[in-house]
Parts: structure tokens; sequence; C-alpha cells
């Protein structure tokens, strides 16, 4: 075979293979070009666990129901009774005023009032500071076989003119039975902050809604109504009304002077809804920015001494006009 045989036969072999390559190539690609795209599927995140929140009460309105408090006068038996039943856990008091992580303490102190059977509410705190925050007042009329219960909220913490009020049977409200009675001398505790009776243990505020549950209990039968004035009128006068503890941290419906005072210094506390502002304490508090000094501007130059030689131009004088003289 001569050479340009070979040399004919050797392009005619590499033309075959690169027609066949074309031809695998070209199939490769039309067999993925027909082939869907992939598309990545959305993964969605796992359903998130409900969680469960549970508040104390912090508002001195739920702290001591009121309708309960008229509720509580048809188990105790004397006031002395009522106080222990006011201070012990499960109980419808559940004020903590200072915020020190403790149910305060209330002692009652019965006072004269004529007709009416009158006793005081005091919440104790810490520091030995003291808080009328309500005062309960007994009044039967002659001939009748009941008694008209009124209890008001002290005007700092619950706000002016909240009372409530209901007549009771005195046959089954035993405190009323007991109140109504001939006594020698007025109940007045023996007790007070650092000085609690043995049977006393400091307990810790229960959530809201485990206090609503308690109230319901103890207002479920009782006909108590919340009333504008005052259905018992009285002359008499509590001799705790004056009591403010300044360190109350709870927000106050109408907080006194000294009470607003010591919540605006109080960690950015904002002051409660007795008509002291809304924004954080601490914005209202902050003394009003100084403005800044302003600059002292420069000495005036001094005129330049004339030059060596060359003599002063004089003065010029301009008459009203303009016109140089």
């Amino acid at each position: 075979m001569t050479l340009s045989m070979l040399s004919a036969a050797s392009f005619w072999t590499r033309g075959v293979a690169l027609s066949l390559a074309a031809l695998l190539t070209s199939g490769c690609f039309a067999g993925s070009s027909s082939r869907p795209a992939y598309q990545p599927q959305p993964v969605s995140a796992p359903p998130a666990k409900p969680s469960t929140v549970t508040a104390a009460s912090n508002a001195p309105g739920q702290g001591l129901d009121l309708q309960a408090l008229i509720g509580l006068t048809k188990q105790a038996k004397s006031a002395e009774e009522l106080e222990r039943l006011l201070n012990q856990p499960g109980s419808i008091n559940n004020l903590d005023l200072d915020e020190d992580g403790n149910v305060d303490y209330i002692r009652v102190q019965e006072y004269g009032g004529g007709n009416t059977k009158n006793f005081s509410f005091v919440a104790l705190l810490k520091d030995g500071q003291e808080q009328e925050v309500a005062d309960l007042r007994i009044e039967q009329t002659p001939g009748q076989q009941e008694a008209v219960v009124q209890v008001q909220g002290h005007p700092t913490v619950y706000g002016p003119n909240m009372y409530y009020s209901a007549a009771l049977p005195i046959a089954t409200a035993l405190f009323l039975a007991w109140a109504l009675a001939p006594r020698p001398a007025f109940y007045v505790s023996p007790y007070g902050f650092g000085a609690f009776p043995a049977y006393y243990r400091p307990y810790a505020p229960v959530p809201v809604a485990t206090y609503r549950t308690t109230v319901a209990n103890y207002t479920r039968d009782v006909p108590a109504r919340r009333v504008g004035q005052p259905p018992i009128r009285s002359t008499a006068v509590s001799p705790n009304a004056g009591k403010v503890a300044p360190s109350v941290r709870q927000p106050l419906t109408q907080p006194a002077q000294t009470q607003r005072q010591f919540q605006q210094r109080d960690g950015n506390r904002p002051v409660a809804s007795g008509g002291f502002g809304q924004g954080p304490a601490a914005e209202r508090s902050a003394p009003p920015p100084t403005a800044a000094p302003r600059p002292t501007p420069p000495p005036a130059a001094r005129p330049m001494p004339p030059a060596a030689g060359r003599p002063a131009s004089p003065p010029r004088n301009f008459n009203t006009r303009g016109r140089r003289n």
C-alpha cells in the first residue's frame, strides 16, 4: 500500500470518529434538556409551641377585692378572726404594694361612730410604713333583721368615691351579729410590722387568674353593688385615713404627693393613671438640657500703624448725606 493510500485511509477514519463523537454529544444534550429542571421544595418550620404566661396581680384593685371583703363578713365570727382570714394563703388579700415578693399583712382596727360600727384595714409595708386600703361600716335599721354593709376603698389606692354596698341578713352574716352586739371595748389589732401573730407566715402573691377564682367564691352569694355615694351617712372619720405609705411601687389610682415623687424616682416607672402624665418617670424628672455656651468672639483687630516715611491719612468725616467734608 502506497503512502498516499495510507493517508487517505487515516483521514477517513478520523472523520468517522469525529462524526460519531458529535452524534453522541448532541444526544446527551438532548436527553438532559428533556428532563425537568430541579425545583427546590420549600421547607416549613415546625409549629411553635404555645407559651403560657402567668402574671401576678399588680393592680391594687385586683389585690384586695372590695366586694369579696363584704363576702368575708359572712364567714368571720369576729374582727380578730376577720384579720386572721385576711392574712393566710388563699385569702382575698393579694396586695403587694411595695413589691417585695410577699403579700402585705393587713391589720384591722375598730373605731367609734355613733350608731354605725366602723373598721379600718391597714396594710403593713416593709420599713414600718402603713397604708390604709379600705374602710368598712355597718348600720342596722331599727326593727329590721338585716344590716347595710358599706366598704370604701382608700382614694389613693382605688380612686375617689369607690363604694360597694350590700344588705345582709344578720342571722347569716356572723361578723355582723358580732359587730352589732354590745361589747365592752373596740377591737384594735395588737400586731405590727415585725410583730406578727404566731400563725402568720409570709406568702407570695398568686397569679391574677387564680385570684379571680378565689374572689368568685366570696362574691357568688353576696348582693354587693357599686355605688357612687355612701349609703351610710356617718360623720365618723377613720383614724388611719391619713396613713399613706410613701414607698408604694404598685401603680396607684390617685397617689399622694410623696408617692408620686417616689414612683418618679423609682427605676423609670410610669406614673399611674391619676392625671400625672403617661410617659416614663425618668424622662419627666430629668432636668431640661442646658443650652450650649455661645462661642466668645475674637478680639477686634487693632489698626496697623502707618508705614515708615508715609504720612497717615486724615480721618474721613461724612455728613448726613454721605458726602465727605
